[in-house]
């Protein structure tokens, strides 16, 4: 087992949150939240921070507990104002805020907010969500191949913005410089976005290369919209960190894209702390993980992304095969609750899965093709969603006809297992030991050998 211990200094410094019932806390700092979360049903219930270190660890994160009418209260001390999530709706929470919020996972629009803070929150409910290409609307906008009446939308969007903000009261001036910053990132995505919806309503082929050529009538605009945006500040913007990717693509940069934009050796850094984590969370602490963070390590020069890495990485121990497996319960499409554990005795093998998962749904033959192939044998196969949206479940496996072992859980229930993404596999073996959190999927050769292994 590799022994990799989290840092203490680094918990002490990082850890922005803590116990409100200690005296010593200024009140000033407090946050309040309370009220009600409609149609979450089977959504994760965390109030997320999306600053820049939090979102490498997670470790600033608040579970929130509901009661039988779907109300919560929760407070916490925080140090610095900054955005957070809870479930779809985006946050901007600041010491000192005393917040009665409606949440509607269903629609963010719907949310109501009362207390101090409330403006703010109220002007975030409306914001364009990048994954849909901002303005485009999941390329509900797109309605030509000509990129100039893309620049059209996203002037028309912004202004419409700008005029939104400028009249949002009792707002700082860091949630304003970081608001009208979001407003560059939404036009920027909007266009950059621009060439893969396209290509959905076949104005033409996506590629690389038609990328540049769609874009190039905007070349001068997406300059002109980067050249100031290179200020390691910025990284605490959630936005912002999204977009550094395309910031920094090479076959974009070399063909005169965000060219006036230069990548700042903090932001080189974040990258490099993000995508080893990345890595890390989806292949589990694998010997080849541990010797790549050792190289990370000595490359990174700022001591917070190397505390983010040694603590992440010591959170990974539990998951070492032999240790114990952690039992959850899961809900079938009925109602009846069934513990891991039941199954123990036999070799368990998990699918974790969600109907709007395609590399899941891709998976399903080879997932029944194994499941047939070691019908009778002393295994299970326990096909479990983390589906947020119950009913889309219920209507997939009653299309699919399943009733056998198919369970739904909250993604929030499986911390233990750390499912960060999803196709996940878990194995098991028939002393309810963990032979890999992170197992082969259904269509890899190297699962049948596992298997036979331990039958």
């Amino acid at each position: 087992m590799r022994n990799i211990k989290s840092p203490l200094l680094f918990l002490l410094a990082f850890f922005i949150f803590t116990s409100c019932s200690s005296e010593k806390e200024e009140p000033s700092k407090t946050v309040v939240i309370q009220g009600e979360l409609i149609n979450f049903d089977n959504a994760t219930k965390t109030l997320s921070a999306r600053g820049s270190l939090a979102s490498l660890t997670g470790i600033q994160n608040v579970e929130l507990s509901v009661d039988a009418n779907n109300r919560f209260s929760t407070s916490f001390v925080l140090e610095e104002e900054g955005y957070f999530s809870l479930g779809r709706n985006q946050l901007y929470l600041s010491p000192g805020d005393s917040l009665v919020v409606s949440l509607d996972y269903m629609d963010p629009n719907k949310a109501t907010f009362e207390g101090k803070g409330a403006e703010v929150n109220r002007y975030l409910m409306d914001v364009p969500f990048p994954k849909s290409g901002s303005y485009l609307s999941g390329g509900r906008e797109v309605k030509s191949p000509d990129v100039q009446d893309i620049v059209k939308l996203a002037e028309t969007e912004n202004a419409a913005r700008l005029t939104k903000l400028e009249n949002v009261k009792n707002a700082s001036a860091k949630f304003i410089e970081f608001e009208k910053l979001r407003l560059d990132l939404d036009y920027i995505n909007t266009l950059e976005s621009f060439p893969i919806y396209a290509s959905f309503k076949d104005y033409f082929e996506f590629s690389d290369e038609n990328w540049i050529k769609a874009m190039t009538p905007a070349k001068e605009i997406l300059n002109e919209k980067t050249a100031n945006l290179d200020q390691n500040k910025y990284i605490e913007h959630p936005n912002f960190r999204d977009m550094l990717g395309v910031f920094s693509n090479e076959k974009f940069r070399n063909s005169g894209f965000f060219t006036d934009f230069t990548l700042t050796p903090e932001m080189k850094e974040f990258q490099k702390t993000e995508s080893f984590l990345y890595s890390l969370k989806n292949a589990g602490l694998v010997d080849s993980i541990v010797v790549q963070s050792k190289t990370v390590m000595a490359e990174l020069k700022n001591p917070d992304y190397q505390n983010a890495i040694e603590y992440t990485l010591s959170s990974y121990n539990s998951l070492d095969p032999g240790h114990a497996a952690y039992d959850f319960v899961m809900n079938t499409e009925s109602g009846e609750k069934h513990p891991l554990s039941q199954y123990k005795g036999k070799v368990i093998y998990v699918d974790f899965w969600a109907t709007w998962c395609g590399p899941c749904i891709a998976e399903e033959p080879a997932y029944e093709k194994l499941k047939e192939d070691y019908k009778g044998k002393d295994i299970e196969f326990l096909s479990v969603s983390i589906d947020t949206n119950v009913k889309a479940w219920e209507n997939y496996i009653q299309k699919k006809g399943w009733t056998d072992k198919t369970y739904l859980i909250s993604q929030a229930e499986l911390a233990d297992y750390k499912i960060n993404g999803i196709p996940r596999y878990l194995l098991i073996d028939e002393n309810f030991n963990i032979v890999t959190a992170f197992a082969p999927r259904p269509s890899e050769e190297k699962v049948r050998t596992m298997i036979d292994e331990l039958l």
